[in-house]
């Protein structure tokens, strides 16, 4: 999922390919650059990491974070009901629960037994409970948490729907999910019209997974937006630090993000060993190839949110391969075209524009072929519904045979459109927020290219990736109609994870929105919410791998790339990624001699 892990890849821009093939250890990296996810035998504890970023991450609040780089965050300052192995790949196992939950599928029932001893951070200093976790859920309804995801994974539980209707009558209060209860405190139980979807208990390893104590959330989740983002507490073995009022005190934003050891974690009740006693993470690295090259020649750190320049991760991948990592994530990059916005909501115009798209020269910027495989179509490889959905080959649309673009298909599309010349000649000028990274200015500019050859003007506005998603792309009232630079990751190799909040009209939201192109077709609708409740994997795939055909047809988005997630690192840093995030392990990475 994304599990499900349907992040949005605020992290990804480019990668590297596997350049050679010596093992797949999964103890330590090899030189096709495969990652850790368990941390290596001998590891020490002390020390602290620093994480260079372009920009902020989207929100410490676990109830609101869906971008990549923020939920790395939050998997190391929050514990979650279930979590991914670090040991094997699409494995959940219990985390905060004392075991997997009992599960009558027929009946529609999910139980879950809360492990005890785990304590919230100061100021809230008491045991989790069963409650906590009934209020993260319900919180997340509220238009000041605006969460992501749980309409798509949790619509099934009974009294839902209700529920929706009144955190939108009373937006201060979070409303009663009368299919979420808490028989006592070690007791939480979720009841779903008919069967238990199928991933309805995956979602919560997510952040949304992760108690909230409502009895201190309350008052800042009866602001708009909740400020509790701004007064966290943790039950995982880092915290934000903060004052005695629980006012954050290591957060500044766009600046840098202070995580230290959380006095209330009990190292004996996690699983985790939590070895560096800081995490610091730095902004405002818009110079990327600088930053590399710092990360490469000096100690103690790694990338966050940006990838290198091609030129550096060549660099790297050549005369540095001990500190290359390349992630396996099932990712697929796109750009998106706005649907509503016109002649954007015109199907053959926007069949036009993936025709006059060069994509192998936007894969060239990002480094060629060691990239990745171009896109055809939106799910990824190695995760289900992948060949259904047309394989690498894709589903055979003309519009995306030749990668390197085809002018006089572009202008047959844009005849059908009603453009007789094949040129638009309306007044609409096209607007553009890419990130402001060197890769993400250069996508944008040959997207823009494309678009231009068409006869539409666009203007194009750069800005830091966590502005392009917060204040534009994931809100439909800024009226972006591209968005040129973003992605999504898969987990748990579960293709609704893929396509249901990329591409689900269901899935628009006017805050926190992930259907960037805002595609809102009934007969995708319907499919998508026929398909999420289909059990059998053989079922899913052909079910989702037609919606997959469907979604491309209607051109909603340019597909670029299926690519890895690469992160370099100094030379004393044993980087561990975690499989849920596809990102860095802060509570499985160590630092060589303890960082002394």
């Amino acid at each position: 999922m994304r599990a499900p892990r349907f992040l949005l890849l605020g992290l990804l821009i480019a990668a590297v390919g596997v350049l050679s093939a010596c093992g797949n250890d999964d103890s330590a990296p090899s030189q096709d650059f495969e990652p850790r996810y368990t941390a290596p035998a001998g590891a020490e504890r002390g020390g602290t990491l620093t994480v260079l970023s372009s920009s902020d991450i989207d929100s410490l609040d676990p109830g609101v974070t869906i971008n990549q780089f923020g939920m790395m965050i939050s998997q190391a300052t929050q514990r979650t009901l279930l979590m991914l192995a670090p040991d094997a790949e699409h494995k959940l196992v219990p985390d905060l629960a004392r075991e997997m939950p009992q599960v009558d599928y027929e009946g529609g029932t999910v139980t879950f037994r809360i492990r005890p001893g785990v304590r919230f951070s100061s100021p809230v200093d008491r045991e989790v409970e069963a409650g906590d976790f009934k209020y993260a859920i319900e919180r997340s309804l509220l238009p000041g948490v605006a969460n992501g995801y749980v309409s798509s994974y949790l619509n099934g539980l009974v009294g839902f729907g209700r529920a929706q209707q009144a955190a939108i009558s009373n937006p201060k209060k979070a409303p009663d999910i009368a299919g979420v209860t808490a028989p006592d405190d070690r007791t939480l139980e979720l009841r779903f019209h008919g069967r238990v979807p199928p991933m309805a208990i995956a979602v919560l390893a997510l952040p949304l997974g992760a108690p909230v104590p409502a009895d201190y959330a309350r008052p800042f989740d009866a602001e708009i937006p909740s400020t509790y983002d701004q007064h966290l507490v943790a039950t995982g073995p880092y915290m934000v630090p903060n004052d005695a009022s629980g006012k954050l005190t290591g957060y500044h934003p766009g600046v840098e993000t202070e995580m230290v050891r959380n006095p209330d974690w009990d190292p004996d009740l996690d699983t985790r060993p939590a070895y560096l006693d800081k995490v610091e993470i730095e902004s405002g690295y818009s110079n990327t190839a600088a930053a590399s090259r710092k990360i490469l020649s000096g100690e103690g750190l790694v990338n966050g949110d940006f990838v290198p320049d091609p030129p550096m991760l060549e660099y790297a991948a050549t005369e540095r391969p001990d500190q290359l990592d390349m992630v396996s994530a099932g990712a697929a990059l796109y750009a998106t075209l706005n649907t509503t916005i016109p002649p954007l909501d015109d199907p053959d115009v926007r069949r036009a524009i993936l025709a006059a798209t060069d994509r192998e020269a936007i894969r060239l910027v990002r480094g060629g072929q060691i990239v990745g495989p171009l896109a055809t179509h939106f799910i990824p490889p190695g995760v289900n519904g992948f060949e259904d959905a047309g394989g690498l080959e894709g589903s055979g649309f003309d519009f995306l045979g030749n990668p390197h673009g085809n002018a006089s298909l572009a202008a047959e599309y844009m005849k059908r459109a009603g453009f007789p010349d094949g040129k638009y000649e309306g007044d609409a000028e096209l607007n553009m927020v890419s990130d402001s990274t060197a890769v993400g200015r250069r996508v944008a500019e040959l997207v823009r290219q494309a678009i231009d050859s068409l006869g539409i003007p666009v203007r194009v506005r750069a800005v830091a990736r966590d502005v392009m998603y917060s204040r534009y792309c994931n809100v439909p009232r800024a009226e972006v109609a591209i968005c040129p630079n973003v992605g999504w990751l898969s987990l748990l190799g579960d293709p609704q994870t893929v396509l249901a909040e990329a591409f689900s009209g269901d899935a628009i939201r006017q805050v926190n929105n992930s259907n960037w192109s805002q595609l809102d077709d009934p007969k995708i609708n319907r499919q998508i919410r026929r398909a999420q409740w289909i059990v059998d994997p053989a079922g899913r795939a052909e079910a989702w791998g037609s919606i997959d055909r469907e979604i491309t047809g209607l051109a909603p988005a340019i597909p670029l790339v299926w690519s890895k997630v690469p992160f370099v690192f100094s030379t004393d840093v044993d980087l561990v990624i975690d499989r849920t995030t596809a990102s860095p392990s802060l509570a499985l990475t160590s630092l060589a001699g303890g960082g002394d």
